[in-house]
C-alpha cells in the first residue's frame, strides 16, 4: 500500500492539477466566446470580461500554489523510458508553468494599464497604474500570443498522456486518485458455516 502511494502525486497535487485543467479549458472557451458579445450595450460585455479576469487571477494563484507545492514535495518517479522522452516531458512541464504564469499576469497588467478599474468578482482592486496605451497594447499582445503557446503545450501534454495511457506504463496513474480501500469482510461473512445435525 505504501509503495503504491509513492508512485502517485500527493492528493493535494492531484486535485489542484485537475481543477487547473478544468479552469484552463473553461477560460479558453469563455475567452473566445466573450469576443462575440457586442460592445453596445456595454454592460454585458464588461461583466463578461471582468468575470474572465477574475477567474484568471484565481488561476494565477492556483498555479503559484501548485508550483510551490511541487517544489516542496518530490514528484513520484517515472517508469523507464527513453532519455529524449524524459527531456521532452521536463521541458513541456517547465513551459506550461511559464505560460500559465505569463498569460494571466499579462492579462492583469493589461487591465491595470487600460485606465479602467480592475475588479475581482465585483470587488475593485487597488489601482496602482495609469492609462498607458502602449503598455496596454503590449500586454494584450503577450496575453494573446501566450494563449496560442499554452494551447499548443496543452495539446502536447494531452497527447503524451494518451500515449502513456495506451501503453499502460503507469504514468497517467501517477496523477489519478487511488481507488478506495477494499472493505473488510463482515463478521458474519468470516464465520464458517456450521453443519446441520439431525436430532
Amino acid at each position: 500500500m505504501r509503495d503504491a502511494a509513492t508512485r502517485r502525486y500527493t492528493t493535494t497535487a492531484i486535485v489542484v492539477h485537475w481543477v487547473m485543467a478544468g479552469v484552463v479549458f473553461g477560460q479558453f472557451a469563455f475567452g473566445w466566446l466573450m469576443q462575440q458579445i457586442p460592445k453596445s450595450p456595454p454592460g454585458m460585455r464588461a461583466d463578461a470580461f471582468n468575470f474572465h479576469k477574475s477567474i484568471g487571477l484565481c488561476l494565477l494563484a492556483l498555479v503559484l500554489f501548485r508550483l510551490g507545492w511541487r517544489l516542496a514535495h518530490r514528484p513520484p518517479p517515472l517508469p523507464a523510458m527513453p532519455a529524449w522522452q524524459l527531456r521532452a516531458a521536463k521541458a513541456n512541464h517547465i513551459a506550461l508553468y511559464v505560460a500559465l504564469i505569463v498569460m494571466p499576469l499579462a492579462g492583469y497588467l493589461g487591465s491595470v494599464w487600460s485606465g479602467y478599474p480592475v475588479k475581482w468578482f465585483g470587488v475593485t482592486l487597488p489601482a496602482w497604474g495609469s492609462n498607458i496605451p502602449a503598455l496596454k497594447s503590449l500586454m494584450s499582445s503577450v496575453h494573446l500570443a501566450t494563449s496560442f503557446v499554452l494551447l499548443s503545450l496543452v495539446a502536447l501534454h494531452v497527447a503524451g498522456a494518451l500515449q502513456h495511457a495506451l501503453r499502460g506504463d503507469g504514468v497517467l496513474a501517477r496523477m489519478t486518485l487511488p481507488p478506495p480501500p477494499a472493505r473488510a469482510p463482515t463478521t458474519a461473512a468470516r464465520r464458517p458455516a456450521t453443519r446441520a445435525t439431525g436430532s
